[in-house]
C-alpha cells in the first residue's frame, strides 16, 4: 500500500516591488477609510429616515441612530489610527535593510512540547539548521502520553552551529516546561518556540539585531499558517495576515507589542529575571503544584502565559517590537472543534491576564516615567477588542435579522457591508505584499467578519459563561 504524497505546506516567497506601488495603495486605502468615516453619520441618519418611508420614528429611533453613529465612528477612527501607524512602520522597516551581525551573541532556544508526535521531528530539524553561528536548542517533553520524547531523544547532540538537548519531565503545563528550559539555558538571549512550529532559516539572524536596539527587551517574529489544506485553515491564514499586519505592527511602532507569540518570541534574560521577582508570578492553586511544576518567569495562573510574560516585560519599562521578516510557520486547527477549543483558551486567558494587569502589573508601570504608552493601550484598545467588539458583532447580526423580520429596508446595510468589505480587501492586499503571502487569500477577506462573528464569538460566549461560573481550567 503506497503512502499518500505529503501535502505542500506554505512558505513565504520574497517579492520585489517598487515601494511607491505599495505606498500608493496604502494612501488610497487610508483615504477611502477616511471617506467612509466622514460619511457614516449622514448615511445612518438617511437610512433611519428612509426605513419607514421618511417618517420620524420618535425617541427610540433617535437613540438607536445615535448609538449606531457613535459606535461606527469609534470603530472607523480606531481603524484609521491603527492602519496609519502600521502603514508607516511597514514602510520604515522595508526601507531599512536587515543589519549584518558583527557579533553573534549566544542564543538559547526553548521548546516546550506535549503530545507533538506528528510535528516534533520537523520542528527540531528546522531549529538545528538555522543560519546562525552560535546557539543551543533545549527541548522539553512535558510528560507526553504519545511518543514525542521517543522521537525527539535520538536527535539530541552536537550539530554544525548548535547543540540540541532533549529532556522529559512530569506533566505540569506549557508554562512549567518553559521555566524548566529557562533554568537549563546558558544564553543571555532566549527564543521561545512552539513544538508544532518551524522557523525560517534566517529568522534568528534577523531578530537578534532588533533586540540590540535601545530599550528593546523582546522581539516578536511573524507567525504564519503553514497547513493551508482546507477552507478553515485558509481563513485562519487570512486572519493572521490582518492581525500581524495591522495591530501588531502599529503597537511595534510604539515599542508596545502586548503579546509575544509562543511560536517565535525572543527575550533578554535580564528582563525575565526581573519578572521572576514580581509578586504573584508563582501560581498558588493546587492544580499548579506537584512534580510537574517548575517555577520561573512564566506563570501558570492563566491560559495565556505568553500574554502575561509580554505585559510583565512592558510594565517593567521594556520595549517589545515586531519583526515581520522573521517567519515562524505554525500549524493551526483544521477542524471546528479544535479551533473552538483553542479560541476558548485564548479568550479566557486574555481576560485573566487583563485582570492581573489591572490588579498588579498596572501599578508597576506608574514609577516608570517613560511607560505611558502601555496604560493607554490597555485602557483604550484592549477593552474595546476583548469586550466591546464581540458584543457589537453579535448585536449587529441580531439587529440585521430583526430588521429583516420587521420589514425594514436593508439596502443601506448591504451597501455599508460591501463598503467595509472592500476596505478590508484593500488593506489585506497591502499586507499580502508586505508579508510575502499568497495573493489568493484576498478572496477570503470578505468572509472574515462572518467567521469571527459566528465561530470566534461562540467561543467568546462559552468562555464568558465559564469565567462567570468560575469553572476550573483544564490543563494539558
Amino acid at each position: 500500500m503506497t503512502k499518500p504524497a505529503p501535502t505542500r505546506e506554505f512558505r513565504a516567497r520574497h517579492r520585489i516591488f517598487p515601494r511607491w506601488i505599495i505606498n500608493f495603495l496604502a494612501i488610497i486605502t487610508f483615504l477611502y477609510g477616511l471617506v467612509l468615516t466622514c460619511t457614516l453619520p449622514w448615511t445612518i441618519q438617511a437610512a433611519l429616515l428612509d426605513a419607514r418611508g421618511g417618517v420620524d420614528q420618535g425617541p427610540a429611533a433617535m437613540i438607536w441612530g445615535f448609538f449606531l453613529v457613535v459606535t461606527g465612528v469609534i470603530v472607523m477612527l480606531r481603524w484609521l489610527i491603527v492602519q496609519a501607524m502600521a502603514f508607516y512602520e511597514h514602510d520604515r522597516l522595508r526601507r531599512a535593510p536587515v543589519k549584518n551581525l558583527v557579533d553573534a551573541p549566544f542564543v538559547s532556544i526553548l521548546v516546550p512540547a506535549f503530545n507533538e508526535s506528528e510535528t516534533v521531528i520537523g520542528a527540531l530539524r528546522s531549529l538545528i539548521t538555522l543560519n546562525y553561528p552560535n546557539y543551543e536548542v533545549i527541548f522539553v517533553d512535558d510528560g507526553s502520553t504519545d511518543d514525542t520524547f521517543v522521537k525527539a531523544f535520538p536527535m539530541a547532540g552536537k550539530y554544525a552551529n548548535c547543540t540540541l538537548y532533549v529532556y522529559t519531565k512530569p506533566n505540569g503545563g506549557k508554562w512549567s516546561s518553559l521555566n524548566f528550559a529557562y533554568h537549563k539555558a546558558r544564553g543571555n538571549l532566549l527564543l521561545c518556540v512552539d513544538a508544532d512550529s518551524g522557523l525560517a532559516s534566517d529568522a534568528l539572524r534577523i531578530m537578534v539585531p532588533r533586540i540590540a536596539e535601545t530599550g528593546v527587551v523582546g522581539v516578536s517574529g511573524q507567525v504564519t499558517i503553514r497547513n493551508r489544506h482546507n477552507f478553515l485553515t485558509r481563513l485562519q491564514a487570512a486572519e493572521y495576515l490582518l492581525g500581524n499586519g495591522g495591530m501588531r505592527m502599529a503597537l511595534s511602532m510604539l515599542g508596545a507589542v502586548t503579546v509575544m507569540p509562543g511560536s517565535i518570541g525572543l527575550y533578554r534574560r535580564e528582563i525575565l529575571e526581573r519578572i521572576t521577582k514580581i509578586p504573584g508570578t508563582r501560581p498558588t492553586a493546587d492544580a499548579h503544584q506537584g512534580p510537574g511544576a517548575v517555577y520561573g518567569p512564566l506563570s501558570g495562573e492563566t491560559f495565556a502565559e505568553d500574554f502575561q510574560l509580554s505585559l510583565s516585560a512592558l510594565a517593567l519599562g521594556g520595549r517589545i517590537v515586531y519583526e515581520p521578516r522573521a517567519y515562524a510557520y505554525t500549524k493551526c486547527p483544521d477542524n471546528v472543534v479544535t479551533l473552538m477549543s483553542q479560541r476558548y483558551r485564548w479568550i479566557r486567558g486574555t481576560w485573566q491576564v487583563y485582570s492581573i494587569y489591572v490588579r498588579t502589573l498596572r501599578k508597576l508601570a506608574k514609577p516608570q516615567k517613560k511607560v505611558w504608552i502601555l496604560p493607554v493601550v490597555m485602557a483604550v484598545l484592549y477593552p474595546v477588542d476583548i469586550f466591546l467588539v464581540p458584543l457589537l458583532n453579535f448585536f449587529f447580526w441580531v439587529s440585521i435579522a430583526a430588521s429583516v423580520a420587521l420589514g425594514y429596508s436593508m439596502g443601506f446595510v448591504a451597501v455599508w457591508i460591501g463598503s467595509v468589505a472592500l476596505l478590508n480587501v484593500m488593506t489585506a492586499m497591502i499586507y499580502i505584499l508586505e508579508q510575502d503571502d499568497e495573493v489568493t487569500l484576498v478572496l477570503l477577506i470578505p468572509l472574515l467578519d462572518l467567521y469571527q462573528s459566528i465561530l470566534v464569538n461562540s467561543a467568546w460566549v462559552t468562555a464568558a459563561v465559564d469565567e462567570a461560573r468560575g469553572t476550573r481550567m483544564r490543563w494539558s
